[in-house]
């Protein structure tokens, strides 16, 4: 198509080319309701965050926690993973050393981080954009344990390759020359960019792994009170619709047999119903939340909604929506059926003679090169007519998703399978 293109518009370029033939697309589908539009998506909403028990080396266990870290005091409604401290009008919040090994742990799947919220009860949620550090160490970890080391109990620096210093752990190496028990945190130093630990007292050296303590930069500056070492929840509020999004046509809780109510709810209801957003259970509504503008964002652009109540448990739900087609981007890539390149190719046509027709310079001699404006009808005519015949061919399938069929009978069905003796999903 591209190549059409400039082969018939002369003074047209390959990437001016490309603008005009996807411009022609979006317009094709913001025009009409297609069937490529109606798509089956869906969210899994994770769980408060915690220490997952499911990943392979966790820096901690139960019994092996990190010295200064604060149980679950009384009252509090949750057991948070560590403590954090912010201070107004900081758009930097800072774990401790659990916090931080619950941030940069290697959970099994998404959500990142960053498509996350973090929140002090009973306050603001914020996004979170960044995940860093402030430059002083958090724990070390063995990698290796190593062999014939000597026994005892050594004070060893980390070093960096940088500028960072002043961190100091203490290493014991166990009877039988080999090191298992996780360096303690002496000093924490400061501005260290890539901290590493060498220990050698004979024998194969053990290898260790630095972290450093973790920060969360947050979408906007705290406006809450100062907060020094005090519990907080990290969870998904907020959840994308796919890229394109239109509108929805259904979202299902698939695992309580219920639908999500999309339509009734706005922020100003919310703000009068839970303004502290402290109710907790699985949600009933999907409120609009505005477009996603969280910088580096892989849903950047994409319309948000907020689940409520909110969730702070794992579930599936699934959702059908109308959707545009994304851009024509790769040589390979398609226009989706029932369209044609002929139906878009003659859309950009249309445009393309109306970008030369406003192209023309006033100093144009009258009846100078062609009649742009009448090139543009003849297209549009051409297209219209192409048009006509491929939304016959869709509404076909168009009906399949929006039209209801008048059954003769009541249905039954076997609720037992006869195949590896399971029970069978069937008419009751």
């Amino acid at each position: 198509m591209i190549q059409d293109v400039l082969g018939t518009f002369s003074g047209m370029n390959r990437g001016l080319a490309s603008t005009r033939i996807n411009e022609a697309f979006q317009r094709i589908q913001n025009e009409n309701v297609w069937s490529f539009q109606q798509v089956t998506g869906g969210w899994l909403t994770p769980p408060l965050l915690q220490f997952y028990e499911q990943q392979s080396s966790p820096p901690y266990s139960p019994t092996t926690l990190p010295a200064g870290y604060i149980p679950r005091r009384h009252g509090e409604p949750f057991p948070s993973p560590g403590r954090i401290t912010v201070t107004p009008f900081s758009t930097t919040i800072t774990g401790d050393a659990v916090a931080t090994a619950a941030w940069t742990q290697n959970i099994p799947y998404p959500p990142l981080l960053t498509q996350q919220q973090i929140r002090v009860p009973y306050f603001s949620l914020y996004n979170i954009i960044a995940l860093g550090n402030n430059g002083t160490v958090a724990y070390a970890t063995v990698s290796t344990p190593g062999s014939g080391q000597t026994p005892g109990t050594y004070t060893v620096s980390v070093l960096d390759a940088d500028v960072g210093s002043g961190a100091t752990v203490s290493v014991t190496v166990n009877s039988d020359g080999t090191i298992t028990l996780p360096p303690i945190l002496l000093t924490s130093g400061s501005n260290y960019n890539a901290p590493y630990i060498t220990f050698s007292e004979g024998g194969t050296p053990a290898t260790f792994s630095v972290t450093l303590i973790a920060t969360i930069t947050i979408d906007r500056a705290w406006m809450e009170p100062q907060q020094f070492n005090s519990p907080y929840m990290i969870y998904q509020a907020y959840y994308p619709a796919p890229a394109g999004f239109k509108r929805w046509n259904n979202i299902r809780d698939t695992s309580n047999d219920v639908p999500i109510d999309w339509w009734s709810k706005t922020q100003s209801d919310l703000a009068e119903l839970d303004a502290q957003r402290e109710i907790f259970d699985q949600p009933e509504f999907a409120v609009p939340m505005g477009i996603d503008t969280r910088p580096g964002s892989s849903t950047l652009g994409c319309q948000m909604f907020e689940l409520w109540p909110q969730p702070i448990s794992q579930l599936p739900y699934t959702f059908m929506c109308q959707r545009n087609w994304p851009a024509l981007t790769n040589p390979n890539d398609t226009v989706p059926y029932p369209l044609t390149e002929e139906l878009v190719r003659e859309r950009a046509y249309e445009m393309c003679c109306l970008w030369k027709e406003a192209s023309k310079g006033d100093e144009m001699e009258r009846g100078f090169g062609a009649n742009w404006q009448f090139l543009a009808k003849a297209h549009h005519e051409e297209y219209k007519d192409d048009l006509r015949q491929i939304r016959i061919m869709d509404r076909h399938l168009m009906e399949l998703y929006f039209t209801k069929a008048r059954q003769g009978g009541d249905f039954c069905g076997d609720p037992s399978g006869y195949t590896g003796n399971q029970a069978n999903v069937g008419w009751f």
